[in-house]
Formats: C-alpha cells, structure tokens, sequence
C-alpha cells in the first residue's frame, strides 16, 4: 500500500511532474498550433485558387474539360490516401473519439501527412466539407508526436491528444476557450483537473500563434442588436424549429452514409465521381462549395432575399450530405454553422419584417441559430455558445443563445436521435474490420467523476461492480488525495483513479462509463 501511495503522488501530486506536462502542453501548442495554422492557411488558399479558376475557365471548352480530368486525378488521389492511412478518412472527430478510448492505435506521422494533403485536394475538388474536424484530428495526432517524443505514459499520451484537439479548435477558430470545453463536453466526457491545466496552457498558446497568423480580429463580424424582452417567446419557437432541422440533419447525414457505404463500387470510383459532381456544382452554383466561408461571407455583405436564403440553405444540406457520406477527408463542423446560420437567417426574414423589427435584427438570429443548431446535432451546448461567443468578441447575446440552445438540445434528444459524432463514431467502430493487435502491457490511468444520479452513492467500493481487470487507486475528495480501503463509501463528486492495462483499456472504460451512467 505505501509503495501504491508513494507511485501515486510521484503521479498526481508531485509538481516535477505537473511541471514536466506544462512544458510539454506547451509544445503541443506549438507544434499542434503549428500544424492546424498549415492546414487553415493551404485549405484557404485551395478555396481562392478554386474560385479564380472558376472565373478563368468560365465558357472555355478545353479549360472545363481540363477542370473534369483534374478533379478525377484528385479523386484518385484522395482514394489512395484514404487507403495508404485508413484513419485519416472522413472527419478526424470520431477518430480522436475512439483513439482516447482505446480502440484505436493511429499512426500519428502518416495521418497528419495524409489528412493535410487529401485536406487540401478536397477543398481543392469543391467538396462541402469543413476543416474543423480535421484540425481536431491533426491537433490530436499532434499531441501523441509530442508524446511519444517524451517516451511518457500511455496515461500522459491520451491526455496530449486531448490537449492537441483543443488545439484544433483553437487554431481553427481562434477559441481557446471553446477548444477546452468542446474536449471536456464532447471528447472526454469528463472532468480531469490535470487535463484542463495543461489544455488551456496548450490553447493560448496555439491562440497567440494563430492570431500572428491570421490577426486578432473575430471570425464573426455581424451587427448585434438585443431582442426585446416581450419578443423572447420568438427563441423558443426559433429552438423547436432548430431542434427539429437538427434532428433531420443528423438523421440524413447518417442515412446517406449507410448509403453510400452499402453500394457495391470500387472506393476509387466513388471518389472520383464525387469530385467531379462536385465539379458540376462549382460549375453552375459556386455559392455552396467547399466548407462555407463563401456562403458566411454573403451575410457578412448584404443578407440576400429570403427565396435565396431557402434555396441556398436547402442545397447546401443535400451537398453536405452528399460530400460527407463519400468518406472523404473533411468535417461537418463549419458546414453545421453556416446551415446554422442560414436557418437564422430565414427565421430572422420572417420575423423581422412581420413584428417590424429593425432590419439589423436579423444577424442576432443568424448568431443564435448557429450556437442552436451546433447543441442540435453535435449536443454540446456549452461548447457552442462559448464557441460563438469567442467567434463574434461579443457575450451580448449569450442569455438568447443559452435558451435557443438548450430547446434545441432537449427536442432532438426527446425524438430518440444521437449526437452526431457518437453516431459516426458507433459506425467507425463498426466498419473498422481490423484485427485486435495486442500492445505492450502498459498501465493506463484513467479519472472518471461520480455524478448526482449514480447509482452506487454511498456504496463501499467492494460492493461496487467494478471491471475484474481495473484497480481503483485513489479518490479525490474535496481536493484531497484518498487510497481507499474496500470499506470506503463512495459520494456524489469524487473523482475515482482507475488504473488499467492498455490492452484492457476500452473495455474497463467502456464498463465503468456504463456504470455512473457516462
């Protein structure tokens, strides 16, 4: 027991060591900062070349036909890619998901290579799709460089990868603080003290890097009015319908990949097809390719007629889904913003005109809707109001983004929906079809907080249902360290330490989640 307790502080308590991950939270920053710049700097370029060409090429028969046989080499391209590092398909998110979790083992080197180069092709190809998720996956990635550059413990790795994917959002975003809550909320579905240190260390430094970069000015530049107070009832009309969208959303981005992944053709001919319908698009409705800084920017400069707005909002889900459900390396974060902050939009044409609102009223829905339609797909509603706050510099409109917010979190969750990162990451695990391969033994040790609703409050730790193959080695219990005995009573907000082997990891963690009801 004494030699368990000493191991233990030498891990949870000794300032050496909390020292030594600040020092590498740092460089995770940096280079995971680093990283994710490269890839929002060659993505943004892609889209302006993509756009310059399309004025170029504009009635040139030869030009077009040059564009078609391009887009059908990238396709190849991205194929091959997608099968020389399989974990680098699709968007990056579920990945990191099922990599803290323990069920994969990503080569990090070769996903952040292959994620940046079939990044840049797709974006390129006029795909509808987001760099967000990527960032987060090649912040991870990142991360676990870093980590293995220490030769640390499989603990400490996992928490680099976490610490890189707050990164990803940071860097994409400029959001330090919305990096963090989004790992907490949507990744780690926990609260790890250490965890949260070293991750907000990690994130202002990526911030300060990006913002050298790109500027200090905020992503978001709309005009923010207040709703009247006798006019709140509007917000929880605007959530229903928020909800509902993001049920339909979610359900169609899952339905088409099914689809998609149900169809008897070679992956190489898929994606070329894919490129080059994407191609057509870009073609005769250039509004909504790629991710969807273009169709932001729209609203940014004059809000187009309501007829516009349904249109381009209707055809810009169909070409989410469709880009998505390909496979292709690429996220939904950003496309689910502007849908976001199209449906906004819409809502805000109707209203606006119909209780003779000023007209300028219509961007505080725009700025709503999105921070509604991230809790109604992605249910992590803290992540995206702190997210769209940080985008916009503005906390004016958090009190009408938290009740939007929370409507359209509950209603899609009453229909019975999953989030939609959970659903592709059930799908991921599903379709990997790779054998388990044994790893080193190495101890993994993993926190996991005990909530009001637990069921085994106030149960000694013998008569709790604990995994065979996992260890319980310390409580944190108001901000003091406890070994337990088996006689010791479990309270509502300990913080319980589970020490596993690597092997044994995703289903001890997967156990005990189901035990507190994670």
């Amino acid at each position: 027991m004494k030699s368990l307790e000493k191991t233990l502080k030498s891990v949870a308590e000794n300032p050496k060591y909390i020292f030594r991950l600040t020092v590498q939270g740092v460089l995770v920053g940096i280079f995971a900062g680093l990283m994710v710049c490269l890839y929002r700097f060659l993505l943004n370029g892609s889209e302006h070349v993509l756009r310059d060409y399309l004025t170029i090429i504009h009635g040139n028969v030869l030009y077009i036909i040059l564009f078609f046989i391009a887009l059908a080499i990238m396709g190849l391209l991205v194929d091959f890619l997608t099968k020389w590092e399989v974990d680098s398909a699709g968007s990056g998110i579920p990945q990191v998901y099922a990599e803290v979790k323990g069920h994969m083992e990503a080569n990090w080197a070769k996903v952040l290579f292959s994620k940046i180069v079939s990044g840049i092709l797709t974006a390129l190809g006029g795909l509808s799709l987001g760099p967000e998720g990527p960032s987060v996956q090649i912040g991870g990635m990142a991360g676990k460089g870093i980590a293995k550059l220490f030769k640390g413990s499989k603990t400490d790795e996992l928490r680099l990868i976490l610490v890189g994917s707050a990164v990803g959002i940071t860097a994409a975003f400029n959001a330090p603080l919305a990096g963090v809550l989004f790992v907490l909320e949507e990744i780690n579905h926990g609260f790890d003290k250490t965890l949260v240190f070293i991750a907000l260390v990690s994130a202002i430094v990526s911030d300060f890097i990006s913002k050298a970069i790109f500027g200090q000015s905020t992503v978001l530049t709309f005009p923010i009015h207040n709703i009247p107070l006798e006019s709140y009832w509007l917000l929880v009309v605007l959530g229903v319908v928020i909800g509902l969208l993001g049920y339909v959303y979610n359900v169609g981005m899952i339905k088409s990949s099914d689809l998609v992944n149900s169809l008897k053709i070679p992956s190489w001919l898929k994606f070329v097809l894919v490129f080059v319908v994407s191609g057509v698009v870009a073609l005769t409705i250039p509004e909504i390719s790629d991710g969807g800084h273009f169709m932001m920017d729209m609203l940014g400069i004059a809000m187009p007629s309501l007829g516009v707005l349904v249109l381009l909002l209707v055809l810009k889900y169909l070409f989410s889904m469709f880009s998505f459900s390909s496979g292709a390396p690429g996220g939904i974060f950003l496309p689910i913003l502007v849908l976001g902050a199209y449906i906004g939009a819409v809502f805000g044409s109707i209203v606006v005109p119909t209780f003779g609102f000023e007209q300028a009223l219509i961007y505080k829905f725009v700025v709503i809707s999105m921070a509604g339609f991230f809790a109604a797909t992605v249910r992590s509603p803290i992540t995206g109001v702190v997210l769209i706050a940080e985008m916009c510099g503005s906390t004016e409109s958090l009190v009408a983004m938290i009740i939007v917010s929370l409507i359209a979190y509950v209603v899609p969750t009453l229909l019975g929906n999953e989030p939609i990162y959970e659903s592709l990451y059930d799908r991921l695990l599903v379709n990997k079809n790779r054998e388990f391969v044994k790893k080193p033994s190495k101890h993994v040790l993993s926190e996991y907080l005990v909530p009001l609703d637990c069921n085994y409050i106030n149960f000694k730790v013998k008569d709790i249902p604990f995994p065979k193959n996992a260890i319980v080695v310390s409580v944190i219990r108001n901000g003091k360290y406890i070994i337990p005995t088996e006689d010791f009573h479990i309270k509502y907000g300990d913080q319980i330490h589970i020490l596993s082997d690597v092997n044994d990891y995703p289903y001890v963690r997967q156990e005990i989640e189901e035990l507190f009801g994670g």
